[in-house]
């Protein structure tokens, strides 16, 4: 007699149904766990760029600007920049810094103040800029008209006067009519290709293509009758006027100071007059003496004024009352107590290579600085 057939189809249907079951769970599970993991990151990357925003304020702003738009450092808030540059090399620029430029290493391994997740957090930062970041057009060289003045005063006026005027042995170049008698592009070619038959160098091999446009920028404002104020830096005049006395040139002496006072006023002014007399009466002794004395007070500048220089420029490194910060202490500083006023105009100007300390040539004049320097006097024990 044979044993029946064991039905194993519901067997079948069964195991079936619960491995579907399983796979179902484990696939709703996993799903979960990806929604969570997902929300669990992107918290994490939230807290990261809100320590990075932290930092960013504390540390970054004074070079980069409040929003990466930049200022004595380039813009980082800008498409084309974080579009191509990874994270990984921005992790390495800041951390380690960029030698011969202002960018300063900040990671402790180099003597900074952040750690390598301070680091992470600020590129977390600024990864975070991205989506909705402008495009930033690198900012065109304008030409001005001032500097082409001091160029043309230091490399022009020897053959073509000062101003301008003519000489002997060149012909008067200030000359509205004389200038609307050929376009820009001429004299741009003159300038950089020199005419030698006539006596006129080649330029192009000494100025850069950005002095040759002030000097074609400056010669467009005399076509137009405009005067030009030359954009003179008077600490170098007062040093080259000191020079030309100690080697008995009495006359470039006296142009280094009418140059100087043609950019002075107030007491500054007074006090150049005074050295001016001084030559021209041939006490190149009695110049000196007063040239040194100058250098060492110059520049003269307004205590008051410079208190809003300060604020503006200086405070976010240097602290609100000069406390110090990103950068020193300025409250009894021995660097500005052993500097002459010309030194620290100097400084200002060319600021500090390797650290957060940009030079503020361009931005500041020498009458502001002037008054920064007044006010930072304030605070030191010695004068």
């Amino acid at each position: 007699m044979k044993e029946p057939k064991e039905n194993y189809i519901s067997y079948l249907i069964a195991g079936l149904v619960m491995t579907l079951l399983a796979f179902s769970s484990l696939a709703a599970y996993s799903l979960g766990e990806t929604q969570r993991l997902a929300s669990a990151a992107g918290h994490f990357n939230s807290e990261r760029v809100a320590r990075g925003g932290q930092i960013y304020q504390e540390q970054c702003i004074a070079c980069h600007g409040a929003n990466g738009e930049g200022g004595s450092g380039p813009a980082l808030n800008n498409r084309t920049v974080l579009k191509n540059t990874l994270d990984n090399v921005f992790f390495s620029v800041i951390r380690s810094g960029v030698p011969g430029t202002q960018m300063p290493a900040w990671s402790v391994d180099f003597g900074g103040p952040l750690t390598d997740e301070e680091v992470r957090d600020v590129v977390a930062l600024l990864r975070s800029w991205e989506p909705d970041a402008p495009e930033i057009v690198a900012q065109q060289y304008i030409p001005d008209a001032g500097r082409g003045a001091v160029l043309f005063s230091s490399t022009c006026a020897a053959c073509h006067g000062e101003n301008g005027i003519g000489s002997p042995t060149a012909p008067r170049i200030n000359d509205p009519q004389r200038l609307q008698a050929l376009p820009d592009e001429w004299y741009r070619g003159v300038i950089r290709n020199g005419r030698p038959a006539k006596g006129m160098p080649t330029w192009g091999t000494v100025l850069s293509p950005d002095q040759i446009e002030d000097l074609v920028t400056l010669l467009a404002a005399w076509r137009d009758g405009l005067p030009v104020q030359p954009d003179f830096s008077t600490s170098e005049l007062l040093k080259s006027t000191l020079y030309a006395l100690e080697q008995d040139d009495l006359q470039s002496a006296a142009l280094h100071i009418q140059r100087a006072e043609s950019v002075s006023s107030g007491a500054a002014l007074e006090a150049l007059h005074n050295v001016s007399v001084q030559i021209a009466a041939g006490d190149s002794t009695g110049a000196q003496a007063t040239l040194k004395v100058l250098q060492t007070l110059w520049p003269l500048g307004n205590a008051v004024d410079g208190a809003t220089i300060y604020s503006a420029s200086c405070a976010a490194c240097h602290g609100v009352q000069g406390e110090g910060g990103i950068g020193a202490a300025l409250q009894d500083n021995a660097f500005i107590q052993s500097q002459r006023s010309a030194e620290l105009l100097q400084f200002i100007q060319d600021g500090r290579r390797g650290t957060a300390m940009a030079g503020f040539a361009g931005r500041l004049d020498d009458t502001q600085i002037a008054n920064l320097i007044a006010f930072l006097r304030l605070w030191q024990s010695v004068p």
